[in-house]
């Protein structure tokens, strides 16, 4: 790799020289303010009669007489930019240099190779839109120009200002570009150089590039340019399109799919190149990549195809389900592949909603089904047969989850819903509840979450949060504790247009003011209307009413889907999984399997296996007064010696034994998903599982 300081014009001029910024890059992206810092820079040169100005670096390599820019083509444009606006002001008469050649001298040297076979001889090849904007700025006439481009855009700028301030001519404008002074690093690729790994060095604080920017640059940089513009065209132009700005989350549930290991945001990147390393080649990557974006793109857009779909992927998305996409961008594709029916995709996608739904009244934890999503589709594939379901096995996997897994049954959900401080809940949480209860499963359909997202609609306490003396007298001597158990509970709340009218007046009032709930058009207020009084009895006879709402839209999904028996089943540590009861036969840790006879052989050999790693965690517990399941001494058959010194209490259940090797994993910085274990089938328990 040679790095030189060389005049910017130097490097551009050169005969047959062209330029190309290669399909793995991104379009041109400055900024109005960083052409105006520029501009202003070029001023102040002539201004002091600096003449040198440093520019940055550009780092390329040569192929195929082609400069390939790696780093720098936002700078290499926008000077073209520059000098292209001097052409145009020139050819039209706006400016006219003293330098009578200047004209033929930007375009020749700079701009156009007159002499080059191909069709198109314009030095500089900017990728995709940017090209067709750039080159229309050089032989098309102003009504032709995209406008859209920032191509066209920072052109604009830089004519509009060099016309109509005149603060330097045309000719000390041309002086100053000659005093831009770069640092030209140019890369051998035939004498070792690797261009993807500098461009990773180069970007290596993440500032700049998204991670999927660098996933794109690692899929096309090696390939030939006629390859790289193939394949961008064929399979990332159209994952781009289908994901917008969610590609980096789309790249993070393609993995995710892919490996059933969730990456972190800050290192997809770095997950898509060890995934990466798993494939037999880049194209069937892309080509899988490009078939889940579509799906990515219709759960993201609630563009199903389906007006029932949309309606409930519109829910989920209410919900803020990103937690799922890996999950149903799987079963979608599954789903298209198989051609199922859309009556049995609508049953899985509304067992997803009250799945969801009925953990967030009950206030489960939403990071638990992170863990669950990422391999759900996977997990019912193992256990559905030709014959089964799909639907059905999915009901019943979700059923069989425990812990922070669970699926709420109705005792615990309805106690949940008729006493949840709804109205603190979040924003997109109450939206949704409220435009379920308000529409169910109508056909004329309120559109509660805009009006309630633009503030036409807004939640109405029907017993206010401040009582006067009316209703104080209303509700009784046991008035403060009715609100306070009522106050912001469901059974109080309803919709409304008019909250500032309604403020704290009595029920009677409400009822029957101007648009008061008696001529309410929302179907929330209709029963509610129905009622002479608000008092402790409405309340209870509308907090009945709504359980059976509740029930109906909610409603608790069966499954007659029963398992075939397996001879094991492998569980990574990760799951939320009651291994209570169940013999173990072997577990794997950092891929390495282990045959075991029962959970003490376990957790005794993975503190074996740690120890040998790294002996200084398991020592710190050992001395550890307030640790009681590590010591530095045996006592009696308790304990199993782990190594000199060192003995583990192992007369503890099943799930201490989980608990301890999780709270290890996590002293080495493991993951839970680097232990599976190798469960036996429910026939060979027996009473000696320890």
């Amino acid at each position: 790799m040679k790095g030189d300081a060389v005049k910017l014009v130097q490097f551009l001029e050169g005969s047959q020289k062209r330029f190309v910024i290669p399909v793995y890059q991104r379009n041109y992206d400055w900024k109005k303010e960083n052409c105006i810092q520029l501009y202003n820079d070029l001023v102040s040169l002539i201004k002091k009669k600096k003449t040198n100005h440093f520019f940055g670096s550009i780092v390329s390599y040569v192929q195929n007489k082609d400069v390939i820019i790696i780093d720098g083509q936002q700078r290499i444009t926008t000077v073209s930019l520059i000098m292209i606006a001097m052409m145009n002001a020139i050819k039209k008469g706006a400016l006219i240099p003293e330098d009578e050649l200047l004209y033929e001298r930007l375009r020749d040297t700079y701009i156009l190779d007159r002499f080059r076979k191909e069709e198109r001889k314009v030095r500089l090849k900017p990728f995709r839109n940017d090209c067709d904007a750039f080159d229309r700025l050089i032989f098309k006439d102003e009504e032709e120009y995209i406008e859209d481009s920032k191509v066209t855009m920072n052109y604009r700028y830089f004519y509009d200002r060099m016309v109509n301030s005149q603060e330097i001519t045309l000719d000390e404008l041309y002086t100053a570009l000659e005093s831009l002074e770069i640092i030209e690093i140019l890369i051998e690729p035939d004498h070792g150089d690797d261009p993807q790994l500098i461009f990773e060095s180069l970007n290596s604080t993440g500032l700049d590039l998204t991670e999927s920017d660098k996933i794109r640059n690692f899929v096309l940089m090696g390939l030939p340019a006629d390859v790289q513009e193939d394949y961008y065209n064929a399979y990332w132009s159209k994952i781009e399109k289908n994901c917008g700005e969610g590609l980096d989350n789309f790249v993070r549930d393609f993995l995710t799919i892919q490996t059933g290991t969730i990456a972190n945001f800050k290192k997809i990147y770095a997950a898509f190149k060890g995934y990466h390393a798993t494939c037999d080649g880049i194209e069937s990557v892309l080509q899988n990549m490009t078939s889940y974006s579509k799906f990515y793109h219709q759960i993201h857009q609630n563009d199903l195809g389906n007006k029932t779909l949309n309606e409930i992927m519109f829910r989920l998305n209410l919900l803020d389900v990103t937690v799922a996409y890996p999950y149903l961008i799987a079963f979608l594709e599954y789903a298209n592949k198989e051609s199922m029916s859309v009556e049995e995709v609508e049953k899985v996608f509304s067992c997803i909603e009250v799945y969801v739904f009925r953990r967030q009244i009950c206030d489960y934890p939403s990071n638990a089904l992170n863990k669950i999503f990422a391999s759900l589709h996977k997990s019912i594939l193992k256990l559905k047969k030709e014959t089964d379901a799909y639907s059905s096995v999915l009901i019943y996997f979700l059923e069989s989850r425990t812990l922070s897994a669970t699926f709420p049954k109705d005792e615990e959900f309805i106690q949940n819903f008729v006493t949840r401080n709804v109205y603190s809940m979040q924003k997109k949480n109450k939206f949704y509840l409220f435009e379920r209860l308000e529409n169910c499963s109508s056909k004329e359909k309120n559109d509660v979450y805009e009006n309630l997202e633009n503030k036409t609609y807004s939640i109405e306490h029907i017993m206010p949060q401040s009582l006067n003396a009316e209703w104080k007298q209303a509700l009784g001597e046991d008035h403060a504790r009715i609100q306070e158990e009522w106050l912001h509970t469901i059974a109080n709340l309803t919709l409304t247009a008019y909250n500032p009218n309604y403020s704290n007046k009595t029920f009677a009032e409400k009822k029957t003011m101007e648009n008061g709930f008696a001529i309410s058009g929302l179907r929330l207020n209709q029963y509610i209307a129905s009622f002479d009084q608000w008092t402790e009895a409405e309340l209870k006879l509308r907090k009945a009413h709504l359980i059976e709402v509740a029930r109906s839209i909610w409603k608790y999904p069966t499954t007659e889907f029963v398992p075939e028996e397996k001879d094991d089943e492998i569980v990574s540590l990760s799951e939320d999984y009651r291994f209570t009861g169940r013999g173990i036969k072997a577990f794997t840790l950092l891929d390495t399997q282990y045959t075991v006879r029962d959970w003490v052989d376990t957790i005794v050999e993975i503190y074996k296996q740690l120890y040998f790693i790294d002996p200084s965690a398991i020592h710190l517990e050992a001395n550890n007064p307030e640790n009681v399941w590590v010591s530095t001494k045996p006592f009696e058959n308790a304990y199993r010696k782990i190594a000199e010194g060192i003995y583990l209490c192992t007369n503890n259940d099943t799930m201490t034994k989980v608990r301890l090797i999780k709270g290890l994993l996590h002293k080495y910085q493991l993951d839970e998903d680097d232990v599976t274990v190798i469960l036996t089938p429910d026939r060979a328990r027996g009473k000696s599982v320890k």
